[in-house]
């Protein structure tokens, strides 16, 4: 009996096997929402356009914004957030600074189902290159995460807002010159 269940039993294995790392090599199933907040800038609105919330900043030259959301493991496995991926989308008033937990902790461990608080910072600068009024958006970020402590994947979230800033008048913009704007 236990030799005709043998072939049945290696065929059972093998299936949960391959069961098994198909689950861990799928990327984690990550989510950003509300409620959101930001620092490092004297004003901030909040508006739809259509299906697009956006979040208007006001630009300040060098300094760095800090933008607060939740993000939901949607996955089977627990997930910890490393921080920003080295790839992250363009932005013209917009660099991607680091990216850290409720406490400031550098990693975010997040369990199946569990939702957390991050915080993305971004160094505003560049208005010289832009003419004025001209404008950038964030809606995006790359986030390095690992699970089992050895499955790595970069995994790119939606923001649950676009944040947007404007290029500032030449007053405002300390190093744009006659010619460091393009017409406009």
């Amino acid at each position: 009996m236990a030799r005709r269940a043998a072939p049945f039993l290696v065929l059972l294995v093998l299936l949960l096997a391959g069961v098994g790392v198909a689950v861990a090599r799928s990327a984690p199933a990550l989510t950003a929402s509300g409620p959101t907040s930001v620092t490092g800038t004297e004003a901030t609105a909040v508006f739809s356009i259509g299906e697009h919330t956006v979040r208007q900043v006001r630009y300040a030259d060098g300094g760095v914004l800090r933008y607060t959301f939740r993000l939901t493991n949607h996955g089977r496995l627990p997930v910890t957030i490393l921080g920003l991926a080295a790839d992250q989308p363009e932005s013209r008033l917009f660099s991607y600074v680091g990216l850290t937990g409720a406490d400031g902790d550098r990693r975010t461990r997040l369990g199946a189902g569990e939702t957390g608080e991050l915080t993305l910072a971004l160094r505003m600068g560049g208005c010289e290159s832009l003419s004025a009024r001209a404008g950038a958006f964030v809606h995006e970020v790359v986030v390095r995460s690992e699970r089992a402590g050895v499955l790595d994947d970069d995994v790119r979230v939606t923001l649950p807002e676009e944040v947007h800033t404007g290029s500032p008048r030449e007053a405002f913009c300390p190093r744009s010159t006659a010619t460091s704007r393009p017409p406009g």
